[in-house]
C-alpha cells in the first residue's frame, strides 16, 4: 500500500514557485530553449572537460550497450562517443521532441538512435543495457 508520506510526496504541494512545474510545463520550456541550449546553457554550465571527467568512471567501450537518459542536445552523447561508445550502441532518449531535434542535426549523431520517451517509463528491459 500506500503510506502518508507517500502520497505527500506524490501530491507535490507548491511550497514555492519554480520554473517548470511539470513534464507539460516542460515540454513548452524547452520547445523555446532548445533553440539557443548548445550556446547559452551547456557553455555556462556544462562544459567539455567537466563532461569528459563525469564521464572517465564509466570505463566506456565500443561493444557497449549506451542510454542517454536525458539526452537533450546531444551534447553528452557526444562526450560518450568521444570516450569509445559505438554510435550504432547508442540510444538517447529526451522527452523533449525539440531537444532532440536539435541532436538530429549534429552529423557525428546520424548513427545514434534517438527516442522521445520519459526517463520514468523506460522502454527497455532491466538490465539490457551496459551503461
Amino acid at each position: 500500500g500506500t503510506s502518508s508520506s507517500d502520497a505527500s510526496a506524490l501530491e507535490r504541494p507548491l511550497t514555492k514557485l519554480r520554473l517548470i512545474q511539470h513534464k507539460s510545463e516542460a515540454f513548452f520550456f524547452y520547445k523555446y530553449l532548445s533553440l539557443v541550449y548548445d550556446k547559452i546553457v551547456n557553455p555556462g554550465h556544462w562544459t567539455e572537460d567537466m563532461r569528459e571527467a563525469a564521464l572517465e568512471p564509466a570505463k566506456i567501450s565500443p561493444e557497449h550497450k549506451i542510454v542517454d537518459v536525458g539526452g537533450g542536445t546531444g551534447f553528452c552523447t557526444l562526450g560518450v562517443l568521444k570516450a569509445g561508445g559505438k554510435p550504432e550502441n547508442v540510444i538517447m532518449i529526451d522527452q523533449s521532441p525539440h531537444q532532440l531535434e536539435q541532436a538530429k542535426k549534429k552529423p557525428e549523431l546520424d548513427a545514434v538512435e534517438k527516442l522521445t520517451g520519459d526517463a520514468e517509463d523506460l522502454p527497455f528491459e532491466t538490465d539490457s543495457k551496459d551503461r
